[in-house]
């Protein structure tokens, strides 16, 4: 059965960010330690490359090596997922190819953007990617926001009726859309990417996230998990609310420098974001080190 195939990358994923020197240099060193950091922390999968990444800010050869250097951190204990996606079909098929090739657990794209492409030839494109990489397991990755494309159970159904799609992570308000999505293929898997609606996403049929703010606080997300599937929803409110009050913080500022910041209040320097990105102003800093200092657990 195709949901039991994509069964182990279910879970509760932090959508890694990339540390970076001064230099707007990779730090690889930076991110052997946060990955360690995150599984110590419960983390269950990773997601390399994606928003939280800079995806589309690195260039093509520093993405294979962020893979391979996660993979090789990781050795096995939990899912990886690459984010492919960008807007050279040529491009994500290296890149996948490469993914596979070091044994990463799927991977994930957004659709091409700039060009208003039709939705036949966004649909051609993953299923490029698909043909051009046997045995690949691929995650949709529904960001309307960024992209200007909104999937649904209409027109992504082409996809989601692929047996190589494992499912889709979504990021998107539209959890009537993840709902009908989730009833006309049960069997994939639906990772909830927006942080702040992780229990309304559970309840409208997500198994899984992919969260930037998993990179601090991975075991809130699991205890709400768990409130849910006790039917513990009170549990679970206050645990939404906690996390909504940090994400309210921390997109104040800007969610990915202040994510990097909070690792590197925790001992590990991950520098700023890559321009043009702006760096955080240390009044930015202040206020996110009062959060900070409430620690990183569930508040309890």
């Amino acid at each position: 059965m195709v949901g039991d195939t994509f069964s182990k990358i279910r879970g509760i994923y932090s959508a890694l960010i990339t540390p970076m020197r001064a230099d707007e240099s990779v730090n690889f060193d930076a991110l052997k330690q946060i990955v360690r950091m995150q599984l110590e922390d419960g983390a269950e999968g990773f997601y390399c490359c994606g928003s939280s990444g800079e995806g589309l800010l690195l260039t093509i050869e520093e993405r294979k090596r962020l893979v391979e250097t996660v993979l090789g951190e990781v050795d096995g204990r939990v899912p990886v997922i690459a984010h492919v996606g960008t807007i050279r079909t040529g491009d994500a098929i290296d890149l996948a190819r490469h993914a596979k090739s070091v044994g990463v657990d799927a991977v994930s794209m957004i659709p091409p953007y700039y060009y208003k492409f039709s939705m036949d030839e966004i649909i051609g494109y993953y299923e490029a990617v698909i043909k051009a990489v046997p045995g690949l397991s691929v995650i949709i990755y529904n960001i309307p926001q960024f992209t200007g494309v909104s999937f649904s159970k209409d027109n992504a159904g082409r996809l989601l009726g692929n047996e190589a799609v494992a499912g889709i992570k979504h990021t998107s308000n539209d959890l009537f859309g993840l709902e009908r999505m989730r009833c006309a293929y049960p069997d994939k898997v639906y990772f909830n990417g927006f942080d702040e609606l992780f229990l309304s996403a559970l309840c409208a049929g997500a198994d899984s996230a992919i969260g930037t703010t998993v990179n601090l606080y991975a075991s809130t997300f699991k205890k709400i998990r768990g409130a849910f599937a006790a039917g513990d929803l009170a549990a679970g409110r206050r645990l939404q609310s906690l996390t909504n009050r940090r994400v309210e913080t921390l997109l104040k500022p800007g969610i990915f420098n202040a994510v990097k910041y909070g690792l590197t209040y925790r001992g590990v320097d991950c520098g700023s974001c890559r321009a043009p990105f702006k760096a955080l102003g240390e009044d930015d800093k202040r206020k996110l080190d009062v959060l900070f200092a409430e620690g990183f657990g569930c508040g309890e």
